[in-house]
């Protein structure tokens, strides 16, 4: 019997017979086939030459939440993961991103900053995308079009945040599961219907398994201080709530006038982006959670959805 090895691309599922090569797919299996290992072959090696930081636009099964759907996503390699990357900056500079698009339509990417232009990027195609020097703080960036931001490949810039401080980051997100089905199905997504999504997360994970990510869960020792980029990426306001401590708002994207503010609650409006410090001054086990009760579930069962903690030890 001939091993096969199992693997998914651009929405359909094709084995590959490791004695027999492709003769057994169908020609248009085949012919995508082909095409995907040269494209990633040749995008690799696009990468190795330029020496530039790279996204991959990718299409797979989101397995992280409950309700196990189709998503898109921003992953660092040609891997599927469920959970977007994170994108780092020095301040005042300028710099490039490569895009390498292996989904089976054409999206378009944008840097949610005022006056940034949109791209385009077909099906299979790649490109070189200029990334304009920014300030310190916390930015979005994502997929425009409907498919792409409803499956929800949106993700993080962080300018200047990493060396000093202890960095955490929470992607926040709200899901409705006949939304996506919808876009990925290719169907318009009816925007006047009334949205009432089911699942809510942090770095594309619901409590309990927030306290698992170390990119979440925020681990200190006493007197330490750290920084928290959050970034919501859903389609509704979302309130955090600190137990135990205050933060200092540092950045925002929506408003600035209220660096500086040290709150216990946190608004973070649809497309906000900001940056919060935070210092641990007492020992002990903390939650924080979103102040909206359906966003602490999963399902509409409590406890989940955006939850996490702070943990801080002697």
């Amino acid at each position: 019997m001939h091993e096969k090895w199992r693997y998914k691309t651009f929405g359909f599922n094709a084995f590959i017979n490791c004695s027999g090569g492709f003769d057994h797919l169908t020609k248009f299996e085949q012919m995508h086939s082909f095409k995907l290992l040269i494209f990633i072959a040749s995008a690799a090696f696009s990468i190795a030459l330029q020496g530039q930081d790279s996204l991959w636009i990718s299409r797979g099964e989101w397995t992280d939440i409950p309700d196990s759907v189709q998503s898109i996503r921003f992953n660092s390699n040609p891997q599927w993961s469920g959970i977007n990357s994170t994108l780092s900056r020095v301040p005042g500079e300028s710099s490039t991103l490569f895009l390498i698009n292996t989904d089976s339509i054409s999206h378009t990417w944008g840097l949610q900053v005022e006056g940034e232009e949109e791209w385009e990027l077909a099906a299979f195609d790649s490109l070189l995308i200029p990334i304009p020097a920014m300030a310190q703080g916390t930015y979005r960036f994502g997929l425009l079009d409907e498919s792409g931001r409803v499956l929800g490949a949106s993700g993080q810039l962080q300018v200047g945040l990493e060396g000093e401080y202890p960095l955490f980051h929470w992607n926040l997100g709200d899901w409705s599961m006949e939304r996506m089905a919808s876009a990925d199905a290719g169907y318009p997504v009816d925007w006047d219907s009334p949205y009432v999504p089911e699942q809510f997360t942090i770095n594309e994970r619901t409590f309990p398994a927030t306290v698992d990510d170390s990119d979440a869960f925020v681990a200190l020792s006493l007197g330490d201080t750290c920084l928290i980029s959050i970034a919501n990426h859903g389609f509704m306001d979302h309130v955090f709530h600190f137990h135990g401590f205050h933060v200092t708002m540092m950045t925002s994207t929506h408003h600035p006038q209220r660096i500086g503010w040290s709150k216990d609650t946190v608004p973070i409006r649809m497309g906000e982006a900001l940056t919060v410090r935070l210092i641990a001054y007492q020992v002990g086990l903390y939650p924080v959670h979103n102040h909206n009760l359906i966003a602490v579930t999963n399902a509409g069962f409590y406890p989940g959805g955006m939850i996490t903690q702070i943990h801080v030890t002697p």
